[in-house]
């Protein structure tokens, strides 16, 4: 069962990622995830449950890919943030993935009063935690998750891109200012 609903998961974010929200239609996430409408809702009671599972699952995938990049740091002071800046925005400054994307649709599906945005806060919190106790200046790691978080918000909302230098010598002066 737990492959279904990954499929379930798989298709709507496809759809989400493809066409935004108005893509998301329960018989079709579920005619693309080979199952039947009733196997869809079994799994997921509504399209709030189905985006809140799309949302939850991308926040997961975040931790593991923050737990596994600061744990493959060299260990010294600065690896979280390190690691919270290298999982947020790419080289050029450009967001890590398609979570900028993904959370466009999920929070035009959810609306900004949906209580699904208070997990997404909660984790914000925890890992600004983190970064607080990550063994360089609080401030400092403060500057560089915001500075990250700017970034990935650019391109959630389609604001002007880096230019692929600019962005490189960003990224690379935020990396620095974490080993300070």
């Amino acid at each position: 069962m737990a492959d279904a609903r990954e499929r379930i998961l798989n298709a709507a974010e496809a759809r989400l990622l493809a066409g935004g929200p108005t893509r998301l239609v329960l018989d079709a996430i579920a005619a693309d995830a080979g199952i039947s409408k009733g196997g869809l809702l079994y799994h997921f009671a509504s399209k709030e449950a189905l985006v809140a599972g799309l949302c939850e699952r991308m926040l997961e995938r975040f931790d593991r890919e923050l737990e596994a990049l600061s744990d493959a740091d060299d260990g010294r002071a600065g690896a979280w943030t390190r690691a919270y800046l290298a999982s947020t925005v790419t080289e050029e400054g450009k967001p890590a993935d398609n979570s900028a994307q993904l959370m466009a649709g999920i929070l035009a599906t959810l609306g900004r009063d949906s209580a699904h945005l208070e997990t997404v806060r909660e984790h914000f919190a925890r890992w600004h935690e983190r970064l607080e106790a990550d063994g360089i200046d609080r401030t400092t790691a403060t500057i560089v998750r915001l500075a990250a978080d700017g970034l990935w918000l650019s391109a959630l909302l389609g604001l002007t891109r880096l230019d692929s230098e600019v962005g490189r010598e960003t990224i690379r002066a935020l990396r620095d200012l974490t080993r300070a």
